[in-house]
Parts: C-alpha cells; structure tokens; sequence
C-alpha cells in the first residue's frame, strides 16, 4: 500500500472538488535520474537551481584526479535524496502557499486513493419536487385512476416520464 496526501486549495473546497490535490508520496524514478528537472516541473524553483548548481560543482569533482568516485557518490546521494524527499518537499511547498492537508490515504493506486477519499465525504442533498399544489390534489383524477400532477405525461416537445 502506498500513501496519498488529499490537499484542499486555499480558497477551501469547491463544489466538484475539481481542485483537490491527490498526491501520491513516497520515492520517484524521475527525481531520481533526473533531480533538477523533477524540481522545475513541479515548481519548486529555489531547491531546483540548488540542485542544478550542487550537479554542475559534481560533476567538475568527478572530472579531478582521484576524486571521481567521490563525485560519483555525491550525485548519487543527491539523487537519491531528492527521489525519496521531493514530493514532501513539494506538498510541504504547497502548505507554505495556504494549501491544508485535509488526510493521508493508504491505496494501491491514485484512483483507489481518490475513490476511498471521495466516498467518506458527506453527499449533496437530493432535492424533491415540488408539492402539488392545493387545488391538484383535489381535482378529478383522470381515467387512469392515478391523481393528476408533476408525474403525470403531457402532451408537449419534450416528455419526461417517459410516457404511459
């Protein structure tokens, strides 16, 4: 099972939920061969040039006699770190901008995730029809025995009970 973070916008939530961020956490391949990129695509601007820079001092000590497996190491660990660590950092970033962790859900997958999510949430209220009115319930029913109102086919364009 792996964890997903439900993060609600700053405005609160709207009536979709379309702006409720389902982040999944834990360890990402793409941060992890590709670490400053990983960062600039999800905005995190500051630690991506850090990154960028900390790989460009990297690989000049891999290029120095007797310090390349050194160098090695340290963009390993650096990748390493940023494929285990980025995405707290970014809903972490995300928190800073005014955004709530709402819950941590437990699922095999994102849509499991969001379905268990979703679910637990209390659903809109139904809304009736409206009453018969007054002199409805008190006229003649129609041949059909049944009492004539909102249910009831009518001729027209567009008849939505499905007729008889």
């Amino acid at each position: 099972m792996r964890s997903y973070l439900v993060l609600i916008p700053p405005g609160g939530l709207d009536r979709d939920h379309r702006s409720t961020l389902v982040l999944r956490d834990g360890f990402s391949w793409i941060a992890f061969f590709f670490p400053w990129f990983w960062l600039f695509w999800n905005r995190l601007w500051i630690a991506g040039i850090a990154v960028l820079l900390a790989q460009f001092g990297i690989g000049f000590l891999m290029n120095m006699p007797g310090l390349g497996p050194a160098g090695f190491l340290a963009g390993f660990a650096l990748s390493l770190l940023i494929a285990l660590e980025g995405r707290h950092y970014r809903s972490e970033a995300l928190i800073r901008d005014g955004w709530t962790l709402e819950t941590v859900v437990s699922a095999p997958d994102i849509q499991a995730a969001e379905e268990i999510y979703f679910s637990g949430l209390p659903q809109p209220e139904q809304q009736q029809l409206p009453a018969l009115a007054e002199w409805a319930q008190h006229a003649k029913p129609p041949a059909t025995g049944r009492p004539k109102g909102w249910n009831e086919p009518h001729l027209g364009l567009f008849d939505h009970q499905g007729g008889r």
